[in-house]
């Protein structure tokens, strides 16, 4: 796959449809799978792998923070972690029993790292400019030092029509990283690593542990 620069580098467009559903996190698979370098695209056995597991909870890591109550912000952030198996899985999902592994298309297979980050829901009587939308996402490194900016992102409109309004959206953002990338960031395949999700309201630092890589699949 040849990565974008330059102007291609950066893709923002808002979705008017709202976010993505936010599955549950799957059950413990083993930390060898997340051990090893990720570096190819997915082939076609891995594919259908993919898509054979996904009834059974094949689905991404999720985190969620609400350290925006107690910054003033008024919510935290949550954050979906797709790797490309569970990636493949979500498609799955969202098909149901339609999707071939003919359907998925390169760009899907590819190796790359997918956060979705998002503000959580605002608490009752906390108001939409207390809310912290999320303007940038980042990875670093285990000493925080080194970071890693998206190969390529895009906003959405996150909407919280139970608290807000159906006129009313914060933006989220899904941010796409070369898995090649992360790996040289990290340093080695068992170093843990922070996702940041800067808003306008206050930053957060999602620590990826050890203990979850074993809900980041390959």
């Amino acid at each position: 796959m040849t990565r974008p620069t330059g102007p291609q580098l950066i893709v923002l467009c808002v979705l008017a449809g709202g976010a993505a559903g936010w599955p549950a996190a799957m059950a413990p698979a083993g930390l060898a799978a997340w051990a090893q370098s990720a570096t190819a695209a997915l082939d076609d056995a891995a594919v259908a792998r993919a898509i054979r597991e996904s009834p059974a909870g094949l689905s991404p890591l999720e985190l969620r923070d609400r350290g925006g109550l107690f910054s003033g912000a008024g919510a935290g952030y949550r954050i979906t972690v797709y790797t490309p198996q569970t990636w493949v899985a979500r498609l799955a999902r969202q098909a149901g029993a339609l999707l071939s592994v003919a359907d998925v298309a390169p760009a899907d297979r590819a190796s790359l790292l997918r956060v979705v980050a998002a503000p959580s829901a605002p608490t009752v009587g906390a108001s939409r400019d207390q809310s912290s939308a999320v303007l940038r996402v980042l990875l670093l490194d285990e000493s925080r030092r080194g970071q890693l900016t998206p190969e390529a992102f895009q906003s959405f409109a996150a909407r919280h029509r139970e608290l807000l309004g159906g006129a009313r959206a914060l933006n989220g953002m899904e941010a796409t990283f070369a898995l090649e990338d992360l790996d040289a960031l990290r340093g080695g395949p068992d170093r843990e690593f922070f996702v940041r999700v800067e808003g306008t309201g206050y930053s957060k630092d999602f620590k990826i542990k050890r203990k979850h890589f074993v809900h980041l699949p390959m």
